[in-house]
């Protein structure tokens, strides 16, 4: 039952969405939780009567994860988020709360593992805690191996979701043009990059060749790049952060599924995708002996980007990755 509030109430009926924005504001300042609730809700009633208001609903449930209390945040991460918040709200509150001020509050739902995931990012040990892994296939805590990719921050106005450093890089020439080879390996690389390709301007290209990263480099079609040798970490930091990006315009899916996601793409390639899901030690193992390299051609990108190559010298083979999209 929605609250008596006649201000909320004549608000949503005019519908201007700017005022009810300012709205939203100026209760969410006050900290006002409760009255922020009733606009969401008296919002996603009007949607059902024809008004356009679904997006100032979606803002309110921002501000809440944002902002408010773990009892009133923790119930919010299963409301719809909509396509035009920076962040998912599983994100959003694992941002600014911990797992024990957040767990009494999450039901059990796919978004509780979503949190805790989430948490784990940021330093937090789970393992002793009741959660289901399966959603992601991911463990509860961070292997040392994995690399620590910059996390998203929030506030009001939107989100920071800053790429890692780049290392400095040499200009060298590329190998040798090598036939493709049709590398499951690659499907699990260019899924980083699907919503730089779907929902935004983005362009991801995957080349897989019998060779060396620059081979595969060569084969993707630049002549000549800048070049790093890069460990294990600090590749899993790029795929995890290509992975959880939305690029320019598209959806943020989060860290905790580029983690998921750059967990699979490192499996495929090391040979270990038959014992998914697999315990972080053993996935280290079977990634052990790859060589990564980030690369750039030699003009400046513009916008969003994510390069890299990667070989196995056991088996002969390599991959290259390339994920362009426009500011």
């Amino acid at each position: 039952m929605l609250l008596e509030d006649p201000v909320l109430a004549e608000a949503v009926e005019i519908g201007d969405l700017d005022n009810l924005v300012r709205l939203a504001d100026g209760i969410a300042g006050a900290r006002e939780w409760d009255r922020l609730l009733n606009l969401r809700d008296r919002c996603t009633l009007a949607v059902e009567r024809g008004k356009q208001l679904w997006g100032v609903a979606h803002y309110c449930n921002f501000r809440l994860a944002l902002e408010a209390p773990a009892d009133i945040a923790g119930s919010i991460v299963t409301q719809p988020r909509g396509h035009m918040l920076p962040g998912p709200l599983t994100e959003v509150v694992a941002s600014r709360l911990t797992w024990e001020e957040l767990a009494p509050h999450l039901a059990d739902t796919p978004e509780r593992s979503v949190v805790a995931q989430e948490r784990v990012l940021r330093g937090e040990d789970l393992s002793a805690a009741y959660i289901d892994t399966e959603i992601l296939g991911l463990p509860l805590s961070l292997g040392a191996w994995e690399g620590r990719t910059p996390l998203a921050s929030y506030k009001p106005s939107g989100g920071t979701f800053d790429p890692p450093d780049l290392p400095p890089m040499k200009a060298v020439p590329t190998g040798d043009h090598k036939p493709l080879i049709d590398e499951e390996a690659s499907i699990a690389l260019a899924d980083l990059g699907q919503e730089w390709l779907e929902r935004s301007n983005g362009r991801v290209e995957v080349v897989c060749v019998e060779g060396s990263g620059l081979d595969a480099i060569a084969t993707l079609g630049a002549p000549s790049v800048r070049i790093a040798e890069v460990t294990l970490p600090v590749a899993m930091e790029w795929m995890m952060w290509l992975a959880a990006s939305g690029g320019a315009h598209g959806v943020r899916t989060g860290g905790a599924t580029g983690r998921s996601k750059a967990w699979w793409a490192l499996a495929q390639i090391a040979a270990a995708g038959n014992d998914w899901p697999i315990a972080s030690n053993d996935l280290f193992e079977s990634a052990e002996g790859l060589k990564w390299f980030l690369w750039s051609d030699l003009n400046d990108d513009i916008g969003w980007s994510c390069r890299l190559a990667v070989e196995d010298p056991i088996d002969g083979l390599a991959w290259v990755l390339s994920a362009l999209d426009a500011v």
